[in-house]
């Protein structure tokens, strides 16, 4: 959703979102991993009570808090508050206040750092393998002998293993990515 702004129309929205370096590093990035996988996870999901903020947007938020090497949840979310197109990008749920220069409000739109945090414990595990898993899967449909994906029977575990970078999910709540 863009929204409309005193400042911008959704014309220049676009246009800002499409030509922000940020968003399109990031945009890039989230383009190579198989999102329905998550958009279906979601759709089993009750809906009652108030609309969340999707489990994509927080997804997308750790994989960044990651990549920018983040320790905290507050570096994430001063992050995501320095830079309030990428919040658009996410996905977040926004906080419409057409008086605010983008069209939310920044603050009321973004969970709290203790949220963040809360959000990133309570994690899906299985969730984040199926993405990765996935993602690895449609890579060697692409790309037969890219990759090789396994499941360790021991723990919670997938390791996929490429050419260049090394993704895993542990059980203890953390996403290792090296190169």
């Amino acid at each position: 959703m863009i929204p409309t702004s005193d400042l911008f129309d959704q014309t220049v929205m676009t246009a800002l979102l499409d030509n922000d370096p940020v968003v399109q590093e990031y945009r890039t990035f989230f383009s190579l991993l198989d999102w329905p996988v998550v958009d279906h996870w979601q759709a089993q999901r009750s809906t009652r009570g108030r609309p969340a903020h999707p489990e994509s947007a927080y997804l997308k938020a750790f994989l960044i808090r990651i990549h920018r090497k983040f320790i905290y949840a507050s570096e994430l979310r001063h992050f995501l508050m320095t830079h309030p197109l990428l919040i658009l990008e996410l996905g977040f749920r926004l906080v419409l206040d057409p008086t605010a220069a983008y069209g939310f409000n920044i603050e009321k739109t973004l969970p709290s750092r203790f949220w963040f945090s809360q959000k990133l414990r309570h994690l899906d595990q299985d969730l984040l393998q199926s993405l990765l898993h996935a993602t690895v899967t449609a890579l060697q449909a692409e790309i037969p002998g890219l990759a090789v994906c396994r499941r360790e029977q021991s723990r919670t575990h997938v390791m996929c293993e490429m050419s260049t970078p090394v993704l895993a999910v542990h059980n203890t709540n953390t996403l290792c990515a090296s190169s």
